[in-house]
């Protein structure tokens, strides 16, 4: 046998191990998120009937469905609305990467929350999986410098590692703290703040004021306690200035031990690091960032990319546009991380990219985005949808709503065993918020359902 042959062998062997792996992923969700089995489901939820013949849907060599087949069905579905509103969209086949579904797919529209999967595939793959973000505090005589380093998700209390949101605990920081200004016979300090990791780059001139008013967003700091929320429920309202809400706990916590004074604030050269934190592994966040579309994680991460690839802060839509293009979803325009700018641009046919490229990459923390994202009837933003018994548990998707736009993308098993991604925009002219989510569910609940066999 030849070198090429043992080549295409060996490729085809990996390609089918991965398509294997995700399918498993895909068919037991809450055996390997690993989280605890009633985090997926609500109370009112129906577990869906086992099917007698599930093992068959982990056969990698299931038939693909027939494109047109399939293409009828979801363009009666997904036809132009009276009221003015058109779909946009693409299904593609991972294992074979062909293309079985088109609706102008190549045409860029507003991504919304969509545009999270392709942040999240930017900060896995740049920043690693198991990278973690520290919180330190430096002393320099009688001043002590705490410094931001990317961890939005501080708690207030002693560190948790059971969960991403309050992983680093500000009370064990303190302890930390002073136990060693103890040691040093130091008994009161000037506590200054280090935010400057994110520059200027705090607010985004793409995004409309009301973001602010309707507690979507606030200003971006690269250290912040429940991502920049009053407490611990994504419920609470967003802090204008997480920074320095941050010195208060902190200083608070400190200040049973030893005397606290207001200090500076902004860049500090010098000290020595006397106590640290560090957040949950990067997949752990990037998880909960998609499970519940946390706008400022997305904001934070795309800026830390930037910082990584050399580019300012500011310029984080451009870092991660770049990075996507690396992994084939070409031509995107971001203004933004999160997808909250209305000028954001990416195509279905883009986002369809990142998930196959993600699927089928030789890193893991890239596999493991599929199942990080919410799922149908259990999870996340995918709570309250596609819950119904043929797609309970079976999709995987990212949900996306801006006034005028719905968006959906993700990834689901045929009936008959095929691993699909999709991608769906819906817009709609006249500004109705998130249109037309219903028969965006349908088509999915089509794709899911499709034997498609000509």
């Amino acid at each position: 046998m030849n070198t090429a042959a043992r080549r295409a062998i060996t490729l085809g062997v990996v390609v089918l191990a991965v398509i294997g792996m995700v399918l498993a992923m895909m068919l037991a969700p809450r055996f390997f998120t690993g989280e605890p089995e009633a985090f997926y489901t609500p109370a009112s939820a129906q577990a869906a009937k086992e099917d007698p013949a599930a093992v068959a849907d982990l056969d990698p060599n299931a038939p693909v469905p027939d494109s047109a087949a399939l293409g009828a069905q979801l363009d009666a579905i997904l036809a132009d609305n009276p009221d003015g509103t058109t779909f946009n969209a693409q299904v593609v086949d991972v294992a074979s990467q062909n293309v079985l579904y088109d609706r102008n797919a190549d045409t860029k529209g507003t991504p919304a929350s969509s545009l999270k999967v392709v942040t999240a595939l930017a900060a896995l793959d740049t920043l690693g999986g198991d990278s973690q973000l520290s919180t330190s505090v430096l002393l320099d005589g009688n001043t002590l410098v705490l410094r931001g380093g990317g961890d939005v998700l501080l708690g207030d209390g002693k560190s948790d590692p059971s969960q991403a949101k309050g992983y680093a605990g500000l009370a064990t920081l303190a302890e930390q703290t002073a136990k060693e200004l103890k040691s040093r016979g130091v008994s009161e300090v000037s506590l200054w703040v280090d935010d400057s990791l994110f520059g200027d780059a705090h607010n985004n001139s793409a995004w409309d004021k009301s973001l602010f008013t309707s507690n979507n967003i606030a200003e971006v700091y690269p250290i912040a306690h429940y991502a920049a929320r009053a407490g611990f429920s994504t419920d609470t309202a967003y802090q204008s200035d997480a920074a320095e809400q941050v010195r208060k706990v902190f200083s608070k916590e400190l200040g049973a031990s030893v005397k606290v004074n207001e200090g500076g604030r902004g860049a500090y050269d010098g000290g020595e690091q006397i106590a640290e934190v560090k957040s949950a592994p990067l997949r752990q966040i990037i998880k909960h960032m998609l499970l519940v579309s946390d706008n400022y994680i997305a904001e934070t991460m795309g800026r830390l990319v930037a910082i990584k690839g050399g580019l300012e802060p500011a310029q984080s839509g451009q870092a991660v546009a770049d990075v996507a293009a690396e992994h084939g979803a070409q031509g995107a325009e971001l203004s933004d991380t999160s997808g909250l700018a209305a000028d954001n641009k990416i195509s279905p046919a883009a986002l369809t990219a990142v998930l196959r490229a993600a699927a089928t990459s030789p890193k893991a923390e890239l596999r493991e985005l599929v199942y990080s994202l919410p799922v149908a009837g259990y999870s996340g933003t995918l709570m309250q949808r596609l819950g119904q018994e043929s797609t309970l548990g079976l999709v995987h998707a990212k949900t996306g709503s801006l006034t005028g736009v719905a968006t959906l993308t993700g990834m689901t098993v045929t009936q008959d065993g095929r691993l699909l991604v999709f991608s769906i925009f819906a817009h709609q002219p006249n500004g109705t918020l998130a249109p037309h989510k219903p028969t965006i569910d349908s088509a999915v609940t089509a794709i899911r359902g499709c034997g498609c066999q000509s």
